[in-house]
């Protein structure tokens, strides 16, 4: 393909490319003098001419005007210089131009290019859509969602380390779940909810208790580890920080179900199968229900509901049907862990307002409504 012809003391130059290997010849009156290869947009040719001397050619092509600058010298001094429209589109830095050779090539594989374009396209929207429905993607977009959810009612570093405790609340969870070889499916983080941790179903009432309280007692131990900090360094943001995680822990503990604390109290019904103790916790959960309701908090609602109807339901499946059931030193042991479990998060709560710490006053009030 031809991009420059000029005239150069008297002498036609030529400079013709070809597209598909980046080849350059330079032509004198006809004649082929040089001849490289090049995949750059600019070049340069130098040749001994005879009846003419030295010759030097400088080109760049211009993608944007479509045109070829030149400058041609003749024994060190410049001759002719401008530039030179170019009959055809630059289409890459391979010096793949000219309208009438992409035509050629359209035309000569129009029916393969008709075939792979929608196979292309096939073939890359399965794997978009693979992208978006993966686990990892999601938990990732919910994790984000969390810190960014935090970070517009506290700051960054705060909203970080609050997601921190969520993430080592849920794993307690998971690690108690694959003690049991429970198969597990992650955690997933609800922006300004906390978070859950995925898996199969508990095939004993005691493993549900293991589960449940496992949350709780790895919060315990990043909420210690915390005030430990706190007490050695008297830092301020540590002290908060245990003081956010022994009450998010704690709220945790509350027997509503499905709340780690209402499947714990769950099991030690159920595995008495007595009607009065099933009474009393639709009694608490109803209490709970109206003191939800005063304070506007309609996710708490949507869950105490929830945990109704899911005990109601379960209430009419037969002890022989239902989870193998604690024994009694079981359940004196599962309550006993459940009621010091929260007393030490209380304790803590306590322990840190008493040293008039800006800030962990909203965990005593919290606990006082």
């Amino acid at each position: 393909m031809q991009v420059l012809n000029i005239q150069c003391n008297g002498h036609e130059v030529k400079l013709n490319l070809t597209p598909w290997n980046g080849t350059e010849e330079l032509f004198v009156d006809g004649k082929l003098v040089s001849k490289k290869h090049n995949n750059t947009l600019s070049g340069r040719h130098d040749v001994a001419v005879s009846d003419l001397g030295d010759l030097r050619l400088n080109f760049r092509l211009n993608i944007s005007k479509k045109e070829v600058i030149y400058e041609c010298y003749l024994n060190g001094q410049l001759i002719e210089e401008g530039s030179q429209f170019i009959n055809g589109v630059i289409t890459s830095p391979g010096l793949k131009i000219a309208d009438e050779l992409r035509h050629k090539v359209e035309v000569e594989t129009s029916a393969q290019v008709v075939e792979k374009k929608p196979g292309m396209t096939w073939v890359l929207l399965p794997i978009i859509f693979k992208l978006f429905k993966s686990v990892q993607v999601i938990k990732v977009a919910l994790l984000a969602a969390s810190v960014g959810a935090y970070s517009l009612i506290f700051s960054p570093e705060f909203a970080l380390v609050l997601v921190g405790v969520l993430v080592f609340h849920e794993y307690g969870h998971l690690r108690a779940m694959k003690k049991f070889g429970i198969p597990t499916k992650g955690m997933y983080l609800i922006p300004f909810v906390g978070g859950i941790a995925v898996g199969d179903a508990a095939k004993t009432r005691w493993q549900d208790v293991y589960i449940s309280m496992m949350g709780p007692v790895y919060g315990l131990i990043m909420t210690i580890a915390f005030y430990l900090i706190y007490l050695i360094t008297e830092s301020h943001f540590a002290g908060l920080i245990a003081s956010t995680s022994a009450l998010l822990n704690l709220f945790n503990l509350i027997p509503v179900h499905p709340l780690d604390g209402g499947r714990v109290i769950k099991s030690l019904v159920f595995s008495g199968r007595n009607r009065i103790a099933l009474v009393g916790l639709l009694f608490v959960s109803s209490i709970c229900l109206v003191l939800a309701w005063q304070a506007g908090f309609v996710f708490l609602i949507f869950f105490i509901v929830l945990g109704c109807l899911d005990i109601i339901g379960s209430w009419r499946v037969s002890l022989a049907e239902d989870m193998t059931p604690l024994t009694p030193y079981g359940i004196v042991f599962s309550l006993a862990w459940y009621l010091i479990t929260a007393m030490i998060f209380i304790g803590l709560i306590v322990l840190i307002a008493a040293d008039h710490l800006p800030g962990s006053e909203i965990a005593i009030r919290v606990l006082q409504s």
